[in-house]
């Protein structure tokens, strides 16, 4: 049986990985849509590289928390333990939903450092 949220899980995964790539081939320049877009990294192209660089830790958590219950939740499903399972699933989204906030905040801090 799958159980839903492995799929988010694993696009959680896939974003991550992609954006952690992006960052390190630095193909993703300073823009509106994707990467880490607060006042202080859009400001400048040395404050969007050094946020963006800054923010990459948060997302290797974010995979790796993604990746830890996407296999958890396997188990879990393998051993009909639902209500577990349940409970799991919530655990880990609060995780993932933090890492962006610091993610955000790291990335600020950096971009400020970084001057306009």
């Amino acid at each position: 049986m799958f159980y839903p949220p492995m799929a988010a899980y694993l696009l959680v995964v896939a974003v991550s990985v992609f954006l952690i790539v992006a960052q390190r081939r630095q193909v993703i320049g300073r823009n509106s849509a994707i990467g880490i877009r607060t006042r202080c990294t859009l400001a400048s192209d040395p404050a969007w590289e050094a946020g963006q660089r800054a923010g990459v830790p948060y997302l290797y958590a974010m995979a790796a928390i993604s990746i830890g219950h996407a296999v958890a939740l396997c188990g879990v499903e393998i051993s009909d333990a639902t209500t577990f399972g349940h409970i799991l699933s919530i655990l880990g989204w609060v995780f993932i939903l933090v890492c962006p906030v610091l993610a955000g905040k790291t990335a600020n801090n950096a971009a400020k450092s970084a001057g306009p």
